[in-house]
Order: structure tokens, then C-alpha cells, then sequence
């Protein structure tokens, strides 16, 4: 348990701290002693709504037409629009076409915009963007460092100032869908504090608990893990779904292997990291490779070990700038490419990328794809643009939701504006997206057909006081680590 700060040194602060705090823990989720019988808390009350994970301050789903947009459906079927309208009721896509008509719906403008599918974010530790930029220049103070040692310091607060404050970035940079990567859950209270920020949030993703980084050899809190599950709401249209961030079978195989068969018994998918050569190899020859688990970074992936990914089922999770910042070399894009493997992208940690733009991401992807091939034409802009929308749906089981613009999929949209310097005008507008395109150019997020943002503003968070909540955590956390 981490020590409150000295009262007497700062009473305001102290004061200031202390109220906050006490206002966290009365809308919190309630998962501490309490939490081993199931839910006390608001997300057992939200179980029990119409609509369990939707925050009653969230955004109303409305009816909504957008008329006359060039839209880029990443549904082969549809194909893309020069000028077409998007029928949006009830959460859900209705139509996608020309001319529909506008009875009864509020009209979004779409001249001059680009409708795509939400980006899909696949593999994020969303717990670490208090620590922005700050893997350092000097050995002994990189990322793994700072993570152990700040980490251990973070209270449910910061968890819940540190989700929040990611979560209003990936919706004000396009990003519809992600995957919280939680591996820093220190007790109960850490894990309700992340949910608590996704469910009012209101984005689409994936919740993965995991043991604390550079604790690897821990066993993942089961019993929470099973509460979660049995308290999960269960709808249809349900947001969020859980997962586990797992540590792997590396110095831990019985551990490891009670856990992933564990996540099995309830139908949990796993994700989990090989950023070490023979981790894949060491997977299949333990029969833990399997349909849906998700395969994050790949480092140094043999030929043979892609081919048993693609061979079981299993999918990809690549984050091309953490990977290149950290120094673990150029990740098998086009071997990946080639095997067929299904292939999301990620921002996975602000420390090492500085920031969560899906669309650099997207850029980076086509790229190292082109270059490790020697050709300009290997990879196209559509195709690196799927890989940052429907494919990573798929990365998370989740491509009958979300993904791309198909009517009966759940509406996960943004609207580009190409009234800017950068974008000007459309030449082709897959390679706008992904080559010229930046956050400041998305004007509208819709998830869930709630608008998130608005005319480039978030409408349901407040900016400006997750920012000041997140300076006064990152003050404490510098002041208790001593970093």
C-alpha cells in the first residue's frame, strides 16, 4: 500500500488529494474484500441496466444522417464512395449510400469529409501515459526501468488518471476500439479504476488483466480474474470485453499453463508478448498456440514459428514505433505479410511512442513493409489502412461488431476533414489517410453512434481537468519513486 502524503507538509495538496481520493472510491466498482463475492459497486448496478456498460453520462444514441461524404467502407463488398450517406439509429449502421433520405434524422454534414471506420487499436498499456516520453537516454533509466520502478508507486487513482487521460486521446485521435493492456493491477481497486474510465469513456475494446511488469513470475490474481468473468455483462451490444494480459510460460510454465487454461475454462482470450526470440516455438511445443491468441510484438519470429501462428489460428499485434524506439530491431513485417497472418497495429505505450496517432502507425506499417521488400507496390496505402481498422477488429475477435462500415455493424466512425494544410484536397483517399492524414484532421467520433467528439472537441469529456488530475498524480508518483 502506498503511503498518503504528509499532511502537514502542504495542506492544500493533502486536502486537495484526500477529497479527491474519497470521491474515486465512492463511484468506484467496489471489487476489494467486497469484490470476491461479485460487483457491489457501479458496475454491478450498470449489469443491470438496458445497456450495461453505457455511463448514463455518455452521449444519447441518436439518429443521424450524414449526407455526401466520400466514404471509405473497408467492406469489399461495398467498396468506397466518392458521395454517399451513412444512415446511423440506434447505435447500429443502417445504410450506407446515395441519397437516403433525412426524415426524421439529424444531418451531418459531409462535404468536404472522409467517412472511415473507427481506428481499432489492439494492444496498449494505457496505465503508463502519466510517464509520456519518458524511456530516458541513459542506461538504467529506460522503459523497463521506469515502469518497475514508478509502477509500484501508482495507487487506484493514478490507474483511473492515467486510463482516463489515454482514453480522451484515442478518441480525439480517431481511435474507436482499443485494447487496455493492464499490466500493472496491484490489488482489486486497480483493476475497477481502469474499468471504471473505459465505462465512461465510452469507447469499444478490450480490458486484459495482467500481473504488475517486472512481476512476472506472480501468478495472475485468478479469483479476480473469475469475478470478473462472472459479473461481466453479457449483452449483445455490450463495449467492452475482458481479456487476460498474460505473462507467458518463460521461467513460469506451471504457472503459466494454469492460467491460460484457466482464461480457456471461461472462454477468456489471452494475449501475450514475445519480445524474446523462441517464445512463439516455446507456445507450440507446450500446445498453448491457439485459435485467437493474440501474438504481441513477434521479435525475432522464425519463418517456422509464423507459419505455426498462422497454422493455429492465432493472431498478430505489432507496434512498429514502441518496437523501433526500444531498439528491438525491424519487427517481420513482410514475413508476417506473407505467411497470411491476421495482423493488428498498436500504440502500446505513450513512455516509448509519445504519442497514440494510429495514422503515424498505419504510415510506419507501409513503410517498413515497402523497404523490407524493396518495392514501392508490395504493400498498398488500402491495405495498411485495413490492418489499422477491420484486421485489427479481427485481432480482437471482434470483426462482427466493428471494423468497417457494413450495415448491422455497430456505428464506430470518424468523419476527416480535408479543409486542411496538410490534406487540402483527395487525390486518393486511402493513401490520404494513411500517409498525409493526422489527429487534428479528424473532426467527428462517433462509437456505439454516440458523438464522442464534435467540430474537433471532445463532447463528453472534460479536458482540461483529466489534464490537471494527471500533473497531480504524476507529481505524486515522481515524489514517491523518487525518479
Amino acid at each position: 500500500m502506498s503511503q498518503q502524503p504528509d499532511k502537514h507538509s502542504d495542506p492544500k495538496k493533502y486536502i486537495k488529494r484526500n477529497i479527491s481520493r474519497r470521491k474515486f472510491l465512492g463511484g468506484s466498482l467496489a471489487l476489494g474484500a467486497a469484490g470476491c463475492a461479485g460487483y457491489t459497486g457501479a458496475f454491478a448496478q450498470a449489469a443491470k441496466s438496458s445497456n450495461p456498460q453505457a455511463d448514463t453520462s455518455l452521449p444519447v444514441q441518436g439518429h443521424y444522417l450524414i449526407k455526401n461524404a466520400y466514404v471509405l467502407t473497408m467492406d469489399p463488398a461495398l467498396g468506397e464512395f466518392k458521395s454517399a450517406d451513412v444512415l446511423i439509429r440506434d447505435g447500429e449502421i443502417k445504410q450506407v449510400r446515395p441519397n437516403l433520405s433525412s426524415t426524421g434524422a439529424e444531418v451531418l454534414d459531409g462535404e468536404g469529409k472522409i467517412v472511415m471506420p473507427g481506428l481499432v487499436e489492439t494492444h496498449w498499456h494505457m496505465w503508463t501515459s502519466l510517464l509520456r516520453s519518458m524511456a530516458g537516454n541513459v542506461k538504467g533509466r529506460g522503459y523497463f526501468a521506469i515502469i518497475r520502478d514508478v509502477g509500484q508507486h501508482y495507487t487506484a487513482e493514478s490507474m483511473y488518471a492515467a486510463t482516463k487521460l489515454a482514453l480522451a486521446e484515442a478518441i480525439n485521435s480517431g481511435i474507436t476500439t482499443v485494447h487496455d493492456w493492464s499490466h500493472n493491477v496491484r490489488s482489486p481497486e486497480f483493476a475497477e479504476a481502469s474499468l471504471r474510465a473505459l465505462r465512461e469513456a465510452g469507447v469499444r475494446g478490450r480490458y486484459s488483466l495482467g500481473v504488475p511488469a517486472g512481476e512476472g513470475a506472480k501468478q495472475l490474481d485468478l479469483q479476480l480474474l473469475e469475478n470478473l468473468h462472472s459479473n461481466w455483462p453479457n449483452d449483445a451490444n455490450r463495449l467492452l470485453h475482458l481479456g487476460m494480459a498474460w505473462a507467458g510460460i518463460e521461467n513460469r510454465m506451471d504457472t503459466g499453463i494454469k492460467e491460460v487454461t484457466k482464461a480457456r475454462q471461461l472462454g477468456i482470450p489471452v494475449s501475450v508478448h514475445a519480445s524474446s526470440a523462441g517464445v512463439i516455438s516455446g507456445l507450440a511445443k507446450a500446445g498453448l498456440l491457439a485459435e485467437g491468441m493474440q501474438i504481441i510484438h513477434c521479435k525475432d519470429a522464425t519463418a517456422a514459428e509464423i507459419k505455426s501462428i498462422v497454422q493455429a489460428g492465432a493472431v498478430v499485434s505489432l507496434s512498429p514505433f514502441s518496437e523501433l524506439r526500444i531498439g528491438y530491431g525491424i519487427p517481420p513485417v513482410k514475413e508476417l505479410l506473407d505467411a497470411g497472418a491476421t495482423i493488428g497495429l498498436s500504440a502500446d505505450t505513450t513512455t516509448l511512442s509519445g504519442n497514440a496517432d494510429l495514422f503515424a502507425v498505419m504510415k510506419v506499417f507501409l513503410n517498413l513493409a515497402n523497404a523490407l521488400d524493396r518495392s514501392e507496390f508490395y504493400l498498398t496505402a488500402k491495405g495498411a489502412l485495413g490492418k489499422g481498422t477491420i484486421e485489427g477488429a479481427r485481432s480482437l475477435g471482434i470483426a462482427n461488431r466493428t471494423g468497417s462500415l457494413t450495415p448491422g455493424k455497430r456505428a464506430d466512425l470518424i468523419m476527416l476533414s480535408t479543409n486542411a494544410l496538410n490534406l487540402g484536397y483527395v487525390t486518393d483517399p486511402s493513401s490520404i489517410v494513411v500517409e498525409a492524414a493526422q489527429p487534428a484532421n479528424v473532426h467527428t467520433v462517433l462509437i456505439d453512434g454516440r458523438i464522442l467528439k464534435r467540430n474537433y472537441e471532445l463532447t463528453h469529456l472534460n479536458k482540461e481537468a483529466m489534464i490537471e488530475e494527471a500533473k497531480e498524480e504524476f507529481q505524486h508518483l515522481m515524489q514517491k519513486s523518487g525518479w
